[in-house]
């Protein structure tokens, strides 16, 4: 071995192409690098020691383009050659060091797949990456040799599942996939979190920042959501993952609840003062402690979250005077209708004083929910997790 590394030494004494001595060993990559003219020299030995693991086998970082610095030249057929064709260059000299260059690089097998993971970094978060990146391996990585065997060898419904999420997603009709490498990955990465969201592995997010910042659309996402959730079942299927445990019903009720909440008061905050602002918070906040949303025991629980929260925003706008307009604003938020969440809102003032709907007064319009709360709001679990949300600035919200 001591010889081995003392021949290794004498080769890479001066660089290849412009015999400058200023050379720098890296052992982690197995490459020598010319500081003069850049080019890169794949050593011919790796040792042990020298982070092989890194390099080759299942697990490489980095994958190696050719085992001999001069194999491809040998060879021909180079990708330049074939693009531009050797005849006619007018620096020959240059094109053949870049071409040289070009060959000794050590590169990410998979560089889409750490596009997503840039993506989901940037957007989300960093916890949300160090969560959701095996998800990002299972979405843009191919199956392994072994499971590429057994998987020719299925039906063709799990076959097509079993392929890789990612080239489904970029192969879609146009409106569907993305216009380009970046948008897709923005894609795919909203997808991943949306579904973590949904299954409980993290909290959920707002699409609608990712989508003006991206350009995209919800079918997007959706269809993203969708083909990397079949191919994970499918993995399932196959014994080669497993699936998290999901939320309970009262769990996912709760995060729509708060979501809707955290949407429609974002929206409100660019339309009311800040007095009007805290006196329709707070009794809305009421409103919802009153139904006993957020607990499993929940009143309102036959009616969709936007659509109570939309309702119970316009009650409480309307105990203040501060109705009109306010259902065409409310209806804005989640693309529901103003005539709507007006016929709603009559239907449960109109139930509620009947007797036919019992929400503890939460729809009596004779006096405001903060005077029939006689707890305080912070004993609600639901409104401690909104506040608490206001308090920390943070947006973790549904999808």
């Amino acid at each position: 071995m001591i010889e081995d590394k003392k021949e290794m030494k004498q080769e890479l004494t001066q660089c290849d192409e412009c015999c400058s001595k200023d050379l720098k060993h890296v052992p982690q990559k197995g490459e020598t690098w010319c500081n003069e003219c850049g080019l890169v020299h794949k050593d011919q030995k790796t040792e042990a020691s020298d982070n092989g693991a890194a390099l080759f086998g299942e697990g490489a970082h980095y994958q190696a383009v050719r085992n001999d610095k001069d194999i491809n030249r040998r060879l021909g057929g180079t990708g330049p050659k074939m693009k531009y064709g050797s005849r006619g260059v007018v620096n020959a000299k240059k094109y053949y060091l870049l071409e040289k260059i070009d060959r000794s690089s050590s590169r990410n097998p998979h560089p889409f797949a750490q596009r997503v993971k840039n993506n989901i970094e940037t957007l989300y978060g960093r916890h949300a990456l160090h969560i959701l990146e095996f998800l990002v391996e299972m979405s843009c990585r191919p199956l392994t040799g072994e499971q590429e065997v057994i998987r020719k060898k299925q039906d063709k419904s799990l076959n097509g599942r079993l392929g890789m999420p990612k080239q489904s997603i970029c192969r879609k009709k146009k409106g569907i996939k993305g216009s380009s490498d970046e948008q897709n990955a923005v894609i795919i990465a909203a997808g991943i979190v949306e579904l973590a969201g949904e299954i409980g592995l993290m909290p959920k997010f707002d699409r609608r920042a990712t989508m003006e910042q991206a350009g995209i659309v919800p079918k997007q996402i959706r269809n993203a959501r969708i083909s990397i959730n079949r191919h994970w079942k499918a993995r399932v299927t196959m014994g080669w993952a497993t699936m998290p445990p999901r939320k309970e019903a009262d769990d996912k009720r709760e995060d729509g609840i708060v979501q809707a909440m955290e949407h429609i008061f974002d929206m409100l905050g660019d339309h009311l003062n800040q007095e009007d602002y805290e006196r329709v918070l707070y009794e809305t906040e009421a409103r919802l402690a009153l139904l006993k949303e957020g607990t499993s025991k929940a009143l309102s629980i036959n009616i969709e979250e936007r659509m109570l929260v939309s309702v119970s925003v316009y009650a409480s706008l309307t105990t203040f005077g501060l109705q009109s307009g306010a259902a065409d604003l409310l209806a804005g938020v989640f693309g529901l209708t103003s005539s709507g969440i007006r016929s709603r809102y009559d239907a449960l003032v109109k139930e509620s004083a009947s007797g036919k709907f019992q929400g503890n007064g939460a729809f009596d319009m004779s006096q405001t929910c903060e005077e029939l709360l006689n707890e305080p709001h912070e004993q609600n679990a639901l409104i401690a997790k909104f506040r608490l949300g206001k308090v920390c600035g943070k947006r973790f919200s549904l999808s």
